[in-house]
């Protein structure tokens, strides 16, 4: 019986382990490895030096970043407000709209950056009546309209995990707040915001993640000149069929992913304990 925990934790840990570690592992094997763009002897980090080396690298990842903190603060401002909202509904009413949230991932990101190309095209519902009053504007091509594509796909995630976290925070400590005569922003300000702070973390990091890692809406919502880390590694698999610098920079994006959450929870969680 003092057995039986690890036993029934290992076809999780066997699956892990051939779907996830190996896969990674090989991954990085095939990216310290020559190719024809970097030759040299045997196994070394002579693709990590190349990439890191060209500035025009250097700025896909810049963008890389920039865009996934553009929309994890989009993701975040519009999600809050509507997480609190959710959870002020009553909770009949709150489970139909949370099934209503979930339909943008349950049809996938590619139906979401094809809906938003219809959107976002000079002649499509979203701009052509605008025209008149705005002028011209170009959305679709632009880093603009990734980041409105990748917001969409995150915002249920952000939501859902802001709304359980409010939900949580015991309506006694709002009533005894009203009882003291505190104000609406009072209230918000020294209760519902410290409480919600780890909710806020969660999503903070489930957002990064995901818009670091978008493939779809980069390649169908921006322009050629909007390329990723993700779009760039497509490109060296897809167009020069060279795997070894795909790896590459598939392990500096993990790197750099992992780096940016691991720092982001450090501060975060310093601002939750006080």
């Amino acid at each position: 019986m003092r057995n039986l925990p690890a036993l029934l934790l290992l076809p999780a840990a066997l699956l892990l382990i051939a779907f996830l570690v190996l896969p990674l592992c090989a991954t990085v094997w095939l990216s310290l490895s020559p190719n024809t763009l970097v030759r040299f002897q045997g196994h070394g980090v002579g693709n990590y030096a190349y990439i890191l080396g060209k500035l025009y690298y250097v700025g896909v990842a810049i963008r890389t970043f920039r865009l996934a903190v553009e929309t994890t603060g989009a993701a975040l401002l519009v999600g809050y407000p509507a997480a609190l909202a959710l959870s002020a509904l009553p909770p009949r009413l709150a489970a139909r709209v949370t099934l209503l949230l979930t339909l943008p991932v349950l049809a996938g990101p590619l139906i979401v950056a094809l809906g938003w190309m219809i959107m976002l095209s000079d002649g499509g519902p979203l701009l052509h009546p605008l025209t008149p009053v705005i002028g011209k504007l170009r959305l679709l091509g632009s880093e603009a309209g990734i980041v409105i594509g990748v917001t969409h796909f995150v915002l249920p995630f952000v939501i859902l995990s802001l709304g359980g976290v409010l939900r949580a925070i015991p309506p006694a400590l709002l009533e005894a707040a009203d009882s003291l005569g505190a104000s609406g922003w009072q209230r918000f300000h020294q209760i519902v915001l410290p409480l919600s702070l780890p909710g806020v973390l969660s999503a903070t990091v489930i957002a990064l993640s995901l818009a670091m890692s978008s493939y779809i809406a980069p390649h169908y919502l921006g322009g050629p000149a909007d390329l990723t880390l993700t779009t760039l590694v497509a490109q060296f698999v897809l167009a020069t069929f060279n795997g070894q610098m795909a790896a590459a920079v598939s392990v500096l994006l993990l790197l750099a992913m992992s780096g940016l959450i691991l720092v982001l929870t450090a501060a975060l969680s310093r601002r939750v304990r006080a």
